[in-house]
């Protein structure tokens, strides 16, 4: 399904979710340093690095108090990578800085 970019809002559950492509990169820990965020190479203790799935999906907030759910509002802070799904659909996004793989 083809969205148009900035109408996140108007998604239903289903089809925000349908947007994730599952790649985890949004479950590493994040550095917020003078407003700009920079990933770290640590993944939450609750992703499954050989699937890429959290253990914890349906009760992240809860088993977690600092996940944080991505909502649109979450999405424009801008702390997911530009090549993300949600992202992508943000004109002139400012994404992280993404830290090298290992």
């Amino acid at each position: 399904m083809c969205h148009e970019k900035n109408n996140l809002e108007t998604l239903d559950p289903q089809q925000w979710e349908s947007l994730c492509e599952r790649c985890a990169r949004c479950c590493y820990e994040k550095i917020d340093f003078n407003g700009r965020i920079f990933y770290t190479r640590k993944p939450c203790d609750q992703l499954d690095l050989q699937t890429g799935l959290c253990r914890v999906y349906d009760q992240r907030d809860q088993a977690r108090s600092d996940c944080q759910r991505l909502t649109p509002e979450v999405v424009a802070a801008g702390i997911l990578p530009a090549d993300c799904p949600y992202a992508r659909r943000i004109e002139n996004y400012q994404g992280p800085v993404m830290g090298e793989k290992e």
